[in-house]
C-alpha cells in the first residue's frame, strides 16, 4: 500500500531581503515552529511526513504531496497563501494553521480546505481520519493538549545544514498575563500547563546522552577560555522554547534540576519576575544557563501598566539584569517601541539604558497590531491602522498611526536604536570590556544583528513611510 504524502510547511516572508535580516543563523536560534515536528510525531507511520521550512528550502512543488498543513505567522500569510495556491491547483489538501488563521479563519478559509483554529495537535487525529476518508471539514477548533501526553518531537525531519548546533524543548505552555500587544493568551489559554521533568529528562537524554569523559584539550578550553567551550564543541546545547519558562516556580525547579542532572548549556525566556527568586536565580546558574530573555517591553512605566503587563516595575530592571550578570548569565532584552506614551525621545533613552546595564543582546521591535490582539482591536476601532499588507506585521514596519510621533519618526527611531546599539562601539562596551559575560558565544551573535542592521536599515527593503497620515 503506497503511503500518503504529508508536508508540513514554515512558510517565510515573500521578500528575500526581509528573510535574511531576520532569519539570519545564530546559535540555539533559527528553528521552525515547534508545533510541526510536534504534528510529525502525533502522525502514524502509514503515512510519509516532510518538514518544509521555507527560510532555507523552497517547496518541492515537482513532489507529490497529498495533504500539506501550512502553519505560519502574520507577515508570512502572504506567502503562505501562496503555497497553498500552487498545492491546491495541484489537487494537494490544504490545511491553514496558526495565530494568524485563529484570528482571522474566514480569510484562512479563502486560501485552504480547512483551518484549524488554536492549538492542532488536539484535532490533528481527527483531521487524518476525515481527509482518509475524503470528508474534510472547513473548520477544526483545538484545545489546550495535555503535555503529559505529547510524544518528543520529530528531530530526525531537521536538517543539520540549516540550523546551528543546539537542540530544542518545550516544557510548558500557557500564560496567564494577556498584555494587549500578544495573542499567546488568547492561543494558548491562561492556564499553565506543565510537561512532567521525567519525560523531559527523558527526552534530553535520549538526545544528548551521558557526559564523555573529558579529553586533556577540553579542560584545556574549560581553564582558559571558558567552562562552557566543550559543551558548544560536544553539541550539548538546548533552546527553551517557552514563553515563560519559570512561569510555575515549583516545576521550574524541578526541571533546573533535570538540566543540571543532564549536564548541558541551555537558554530560555523568563518573565521580569524571576528575580524574585534569589535560589531560583542560583539553580538557573547551577544549571547551566547560558542566557535568559526577558520581555521588557517598555523603559516607560506607564506604558507597562497600560498593556497589563503589571509584573513588571521599570525602576527594578537594573537590579534583574545585575542579579542574572552576577550569576554569569547573559541577558536578551526584549523591547518594543511605539506606545501611546513613547516620544521621539525614547529612541535615546532605551539605547542609553541598554548600554549602561549592558545588555549582551537587545531586540527592539516596533509595535505591531496583530489580528486577535486587543492592541488590533482598539487601533482598528479608532482607525489608527493605515496598512493591512501582512507582509508588514513583521516588527521592523509601522503600520499604524503612533500618538506622539509620526510614523516616519516611529520608523527611523527604531533604527536609530539598532545602530546604536550594533556599533563598533557599543559591541566592545557591552561584550568585551570587563566583567565579561560569555564573549565568546554573545560576541557572534552580536555581530550577526550588526549585520541585520544593514539590511533592516536599506530603504528599499523597508521603505520609509510618508508623513502624510
Amino acid at each position: 500500500m503506497t503511503k500518503a504524502n504529508i508536508f508540513l510547511i514554515a512558510p517565510a516572508m515573500d521578500c528575500a531581503a526581509r528573510n535574511k535580516a531576520f532569519g539570519i543563523k545564530l546559535p540555539l536560534l533559527g528553528y521552525p515552529a515547534i508545533s510541526l515536528p510536534m504534528i510529525a510525531a502525533l502522525t502514524p507511520e502509514e503515512y510519509h511526513v516532510r518538514l518544509v521550512d521555507c527560510a532555507h528550502e523552497a517547496v518541492p512543488y515537482d513532489e507529490p504531496c497529498d495533504l500539506a498543513l501550512v502553519v505560519g505567522q502574520t507577515h508570512h500569510m502572504p506567502a503562505a497563501y501562496e503555497i497553498c495556491a500552487r498545492l491546491r491547483a495541484r489537487g494537494t489538501k490544504v490545511v491553514l494553521g496558526g495565530m494568524h488563521v485563529t484570528a482571522l479563519p474566514q480569510e484562512g478559509l479563502a486560501h485552504a480546505d480547512a483551518v484549524i483554529l488554536r492549538e492542532g495537535e488536539s484535532v490533528w487525529s481527527t483531521i487524518l481520519a476525515d481527509f482518509s476518508n475524503n470528508s474534510l471539514q472547513r473548520t477544526y477548533e483545538g484545545s489546550g493538549v495535555d503535555l503529559a501526553r505529547l510524544p518528543p518531537i520529530r528531530r530526525d525531519l531537521f536538517t543539520d545544514k540549516f540550523y546551528h548546533p543546539g537542540q530544542i524543548i518545550e516544557t510548558t505552555r500557557g500564560c496567564p498575563v494577556g498584555c494587549q500587544f500578544c495573542a499567546v493568551k488568547d492561543f494558548f489559554g491562561s492556564k499553565f500547563r506543565l510537561r512532567p521533568p521525567e519525560a523531559i529528562r527523558d527526552e534530553l537524554m535520549d538526545i544528548f546522552g551521558p557526559r564523555p569523559p573529558q579529553a586533556k584539550w577540553k579542560n584545556w578550553l574549560a581553564r582558559h577560555w571558558h567552562a562552557d567551550i566543550p559543551y558548544f564543541i560536544e553539541r550539548r546545547l538546548l533552546y527553551v522554547m517557552d514563553s515563560n519558562f519559570i512561569a510555575e516556580p515549583a516545576h521550574a525547579r524541578a526541571v533546573l534540576e533535570v538540566f543540571k542532572e543532564c549536564d548541558i548549556r541551555w537558554y530560555g525566556h523568563a518573565s521580569f519576575n524571576l528575580m524574585r527568586d534569589e535560589a531560583m536565580l542560583d539553580l538557573m546558574a547551577e544549571s547551566g544557563c547560558m542566557s535568559v530573555n526577558i520581555g521588557f517591553e517598555s523603559i516607560n512605566q506607564k506604558n507597562i501598566d497600560k498593556m497589563g503587563k503589571f509584573s513588571n516595575k521599570t525602576e527594578r530592571y537594573s537590579q534583574c539584569i545585575k542579579a542574572l550578570h552576577d550569576r554569569g548569565i547573559g541577558v536578551m532584552g526584549t523591547f518594543i517601541v511605539g506606545f501611546d506614551d513613547d516620544t521621539p525621545a525614547v529612541f535615546d533613552e532605551l539605547a542609553d539604558f541598554i548600554l549602561e546595564n549592558r545588555l549582551e543582546t537587545a531586540f527592539t521591535l516596533i509595535l505591531t497590531p496583530l489580528p486577535g490582539t486587543a492592541v488590533f482591536a482598539e487601533m482598528d476601532a479608532d482607525k489608527r491602522i493605515f496598512s493591512k499588507k501582512w507582509r508588514d506585521y513583521d516588527h521592523g514596519t509601522v503600520t499604524f498611526v503612533p500618538k506622539n510621533m509620526t510614523p516616519r519618526q516611529l520608523h527611523q527611531g527604531m533604527r536609530h536604536v539598532w545602530k546604536r546599539v550594533y556599533s563598533w562601539q557599543c559591541i566592545r562596551q557591552r561584550i568585551l570590556a570587563k566583567p565579561r559575560i560569555r564573549p565568546f558565544f554573545f560576541l557572534p551573535v552580536n555581530m550577526g544583528f550588526r549585520k541585520c542592521t544593514s539590511i533592516l536599515s536599506a530603504e528599499k527593503v523597508w521603505p520609509t513611510p510618508s508623513e502624510e497620515r
